[in-house]
């Protein structure tokens, strides 16, 4: 007997368990998978020794924001170490133009004057009203969405007042789309189309009122920097399972759920697909909100409140999503045609020559069809980690996301068969930049829009469980009658990415209801 089963041992579960674990709870993790972290995992290309990739998950942008998981959880005693990359991204245009996104934003600022004083200074403006605006609201994202804390209100007023002058704007940005925000703030298409390309996390079109939401990174960029796991990506969620472990937690890989035990309305445990029953005091399903109350716990005890708003919740709603491919290369890609002043600023290259190109990609994926054009977001991160990489090699770890990627294709085309294509695609429009890349790739992996579903066990795949949109942030997040944790049934909690406050690597949703767990326990006690 368990005081708490938590299912799925992806970084958001694991964050839950360790904090229950530390507050003395006897806990038990079951994941699925013969390894934790979901999709926040490392693995050791089979066809090349020794290089390591991350075929997820890559950058931790808000892990950094204080107070932090690592921290509180004392990581670094579990093997956890970061390494900090210079840049977010470095645009590549189609004839030698470049512009890089520093850490330091004087030095992004000096990139852009390159193109445009007037875009310089509007920059500028543009990063503190989203900065102001998202100061004021961090420390309510910190907490439970209803029971906000004394303090935390006190520090987003504090906030608040200091940006007051910019909150009203950044607001507006945020709601607005980012092709009127580019549009409206810049003059130069060189600054223009790096900034639109932020508009692919957002899995729609640019001219999506609320995209703006996604510029929000700048923040995190400039404020807190990107950070990587020595080890990759992976080693995060290894640290976490270290950390559960050594507070009495226990962890069990290949032991996939087939459903949650439920009698008299209240969850008291679940069933493995091995048929072996596990009880609990209580139960926090780790997994995206839709295979947990749809597939995980039998219909007839989901409310039916429930069962109507997750009939309603978007998820990959215009049919755009993401294709991974990742390699490994016997040498570093190199870019004739563009004057890179420094060697850091090929750590993240991005490739979208154009607007037209952004857009008619993007309508091409909502239709179900693929060509040429396709947005590449592209990093090589053992540039920063050689642990990445064979001891004394000279090659690098690839990592790149082909957005604008349809979810489903048309004409009964199906990614079995049309991966191949679309690699290709992928690789030969990197090629056009760094001549000789392909001639250096010594293996590679490949995860369609399927893979994402079929491998992870997440419903369509999509790593935010639930589409980060305006209309599904907030407290209400994944819906109204699954807030604040809850599921509409007891003792039976919600967690993970779709879960408030929003999806990203950060481990806020797991420890947020590990709080609440343990405050509903207390109560009962």
């Amino acid at each position: 007997m368990y005081d708490v089963i938590v299912v799925g041992g992806g970084h958001n579960g694991l964050t839950c368990a360790a904090y229950l674990a530390k507050a003395g709870k006897k806990v038990l993790v079951t994941e699925a998978r013969d390894t934790v972290g979901g999709l926040c995992w490392t693995m050791e290309l089979p066809g090349a020794p020794g290089y390591k990739v991350n075929p997820c998950g890559l950058e931790f942008l808000l892990t950094g924001v204080q107070p932090s998981v690592d921290h509180e959880l004392e990581l670094h005693r579990y093997g956890l170490r970061w390494v900090y990359p210079d840049t977010l991204s470095t645009w590549l245009g189609p004839n030698g133009e470049h512009l890089t996104v520093w850490k330091d934003r004087r030095r992004t600022v000096e990139e852009i004057r390159r193109f445009s004083r007037r875009d310089a200074v509007r920059y500028e403006q543009l990063v503190d009203e989203i900065t102001s605006t998202m100061m004021s609201i961090l420390p309510y994202l910190q907490g439970h969405p209803f029971r906000v804390r004394p303090a935390a209100v006190r520090d987003m007023l504090r906030n608040a007042v200091k940006g007051r002058k910019y909150l009203a704007r950044g607001a507006r940005v945020m709601l607005s789309s980012i092709e009127s925000v580019v549009m409206e703030y810049f003059e130069r298409d060189e600054v223009r189309i790096p900034l639109a390309t932020y508009s692919l996390a957002n899995f729609g079109p640019m001219h999506e009122p609320g995209s703006g939401l996604h510029l929000s990174l700048l923040t995190g960029l400039h404020e807190w920097g990107v950070r990587h796991p020595v080890g990759g990506s992976g080693s995060f969620p290894q640290a976490l399972a270290a950390c559960v472990r050594a507070h009495g937690g226990q962890i069990r890989t290949n032991a996939p759920v087939r459903h949650i035990l439920v009698e008299r309305g209240r969850a008291v445990g679940v069933v493995l697909e091995s048929g072996e029953e596990i009880r609990a005091e209580q139960v926090v399903g780790a997994v995206d909100p839709t295979t947990l109350m749809t597939g995980l716990v039998e219909p007839e005890h989901v409310p039916a409140e429930v069962t109507e708003e997750l009939r309603g919740l978007q998820v990959l709603r215009n049919n755009l999503y993401t294709f991974k491919i990742d390699a490994a290369l016997s040498r570093r890609p190199s870019y004739p045609n563009h004057n890179l002043p420094d060697a850091n600023a090929v750590t993240a290259p991005m490739i979208c020559p154009s607007l037209g190109f952004l857009r008619r990609a993007t309508a091409r994926g909502m239709a179900g069809d693929f060509g040429a054009e396709i947005p590449l977001q592209l990093s090589l991160p053992s540039i920063d980690d050689r642990t990445l990489v064979p001891e004394g090699s000279k090659g690098e770890s690839f990592y790149c996301y082909a957005f604008n990627t349809p979810v489903e294709l048309s004409d009964d085309r199906d990614w079995a068969t049309e991966a191949k294509a679309y690699v290709d695609n992928c690789l030969d429009l990197y090629e056009q930049y760094a001549p000789g890349f392909k001639d250096s790739i010594i293996d590679l992996h490949v995860t369609t829009p399927d893979d994402f579903a079929s491998r992870y066990h997440v419903h369509r795949g999509n790593y935010e469980h639930a589409d980060v949109t305006v209309a599904q942030l907030g407290p209400w997040r994944p819906v109204p009658s699954m807030a604040g944790y809850r599921t509409g049934v007891r003792n039976l909690w919600h967690s993970a990415s779709g879960a408030f406050p929003m999806s990203f690597i950060s481990g806020w949703p797991g420890r947020n209801t590990a709080q609440s767990v343990l405050r509903a326990s207390a109560i009962r006690h």
